[in-house]
């Protein structure tokens, strides 16, 4: 089967292209997007769709001028409509603290989505507009997919990382997604086709770069033959699984959890009656309601929130994103911080001793992360002249105390002790188990396993009413600090 006949059959597969459909080509010049771009032209004769191309000049490279003209030769010799766009990327990436990969993804799909809505008030201009047939076409193919299924492995994914590159996401296609890299550089070269090369794809700066260059290539010569198309084989299988799990998971949802505005809470009895997986996916399913990008939430959380459903008593988790969980009784409830009010006091069943706070119910609170680098808010914020006079705002309120945000690993928990939790207690960091600290605070014994404290992971960072961990404490080289106030109505 020839690669024309290859990527068609792809198309019709994945239902990518209909006839009538307005194709917009991510156009960058190297051999990936040519080879797409002429298969695509080709393809247009016997489908029928409309194809229009988009360049995008990141201000990385010397050379980016001459892709430039590259493209748009290329889209004038062949009567194709050509978008070129100009970004800053490195400044884009200092300014939104991202890496130049990720900050040049953001600009060019964001230029993207501009062309092709563009294109659509074109088309509507002209009493034709249809906002499903318009698409955008990359040229990832088997090796991307190959790369980014082990980039995903090695960073601890679930199955949604492991199924790979989508051939479709939204209005983005991926026609060529059946090919290899070799099989699409042989295409051009049978048909003495040029293309551009992009000497970043050769720096091993990028992780990718590094899987591209050493790990594939080992793995196809001394490992297993056809190590890509091996790959992309299994992200299909997972991508089937994971279809399959979705629908579980929403059946599951069905009984287990329940909305209230934006406050999400899910049957406890219910929940861990569930398969393992699926109580897991189910979580997953309730955060990812509340936040705008998965990319905040990751195993380790999901697991602190199963943790905490699982265990006796009541609890709360803060997790990234503004997101808090807290369990009270039988129910588990997810909400954003946003939604959270101050109390007029202390809840029902919270206790005092010797202004520690225990009791069934957890004490209410809530949090505020200070990015110190927007030097004039923080000044605005504490009312300071000058940015050294930050230490000088520390609370000492017994119940409301900052914290070196960086410095948190884990999602910090509001808990009742447990076995192996730990203080800081001097400038050097000498450790002092929980225990001890309470013994010689001489709470009474009977309200040891009953006080709240807030931990991450067996480091304790806070007892209220008592010490915090000398290893979160705000210094001067704090670059975020995360404040956490008990809402006792004073």
């Amino acid at each position: 089967m020839g690669i024309e006949e290859k990527v068609k059959e792809f198309i019709e597969k994945e239902k990518l292209i209909r006839r009538d459909d307005r194709i917009l080509l991510g156009l960058s010049g190297g051999a990936d997007s040519v080879c797409l771009f002429y298969l695509l032209l080709g393809l247009g004769e016997k489908i029928g769709f409309e194809l229009r191309a988009v360049h995008v000049h990141h201000g990385i490279r010397q050379e980016a001028e001459k892709d430039v003209s590259y493209v748009a030769a290329l889209c004038e010799k062949e009567d194709v409509p050509c978008y070129v766009f100009r970004e800053d990327v490195p400044v884009y990436a200092e300014e939104n603290g991202l890496g130049e990969e990720e900050a040049g993804r953001i600009l060019r799909y964001r230029d993207f989505q501009r062309c092709l809505e563009n294109w659509e008030k074109e088309d509507s201009a002209a009493g034709k507009s249809d906002p499903s047939r318009f698409k955008i076409a990359t040229a990832h193919h088997e090796n991307d997919q190959a790369e980014t299924v082990l980039f995903q492995l090695f960073r601890g994914c679930g199955l949604s990382g492991l199924r790979g590159i989508l051939p479709r996401r939204g209005n983005i296609i991926r026609p060529v997604l059946c090919l290899s890299r070799e099989e699409m550089e042989g295409y051009l070269r049978e048909r003495d086709i040029c293309w551009r090369e992009d000497e970043t794809n050769a720096s091993e700066h990028y992780s990718r770069n590094r899987i591209r260059h050493k790990i594939l290539p080992v793995a196809e010569e001394e490992i297993c033959r056809g190590v890509v198309s091996h790959i992309g084989k299994t992200a299909q299988i997972l991508r089937e699984a994971e279809s399959y799990m979705e629908r579980q998971t929403e059946s599951a949802c069905e009984r287990i959890l329940s909305r209230r505005d934006d406050l999400w809470v899910f049957d406890i009895a219910l929940l861990l009656k569930e398969d393992i997986f699926l109580q897991k996916q189910v979580i997953l399913y309730g955060l990812e309601r509340l936040l705008p990008a998965r990319r905040d939430i990751g195993a380790v959380h999901v697991e602190d929130v199963l943790k905490l459903a699982q265990k006796r008593g009541n609890g709360e988790l803060y997790l990234p994103g503004g997101v808090r969980v807290r369990k009270l009784y039988r129910q588990l409830m997810i909400f954003p911080e946003k939604g959270e009010k101050r109390q007029a006091a202390l809840p029902v069943f919270l206790q005092e001793e010797g202004g520690f706070l225990y009791g069934e119910a957890a004490p209410l609170f809530r949090t505020e992360k200070v990015d110190l680098s927007d030097e004039e808010t923080v000044k605005k914020r504490f009312g300071i002249r000058n940015l050294s006079e930050i230490m000088e705002c520390i609370p000492e309120k017994t119940y409301t105390k900052w914290f070196d945000y960086d410095k948190i690993e884990t999602s910090f928990s509001l808990r009742h002790r447990e076995s192996g939790d730990y203080l800081s207690i001097d400038q050097v960091m000498n450790h002092k188990s929980l225990r001890r600290y309470l013994m010689e605070m001489k709470l009474p014994v009977s309200c040891r396993d009953r006080i709240w404290l807030f931990a991450d992971a067996s480091h304790v960072m806070w007892v209220p009413g008592g010490r915090i961990s000398s290893y979160y404490k705000v210094t001067k080289q704090t670059k975020t600090i995360l404040q956490i106030e008990i809402c006792t109505g004073e």
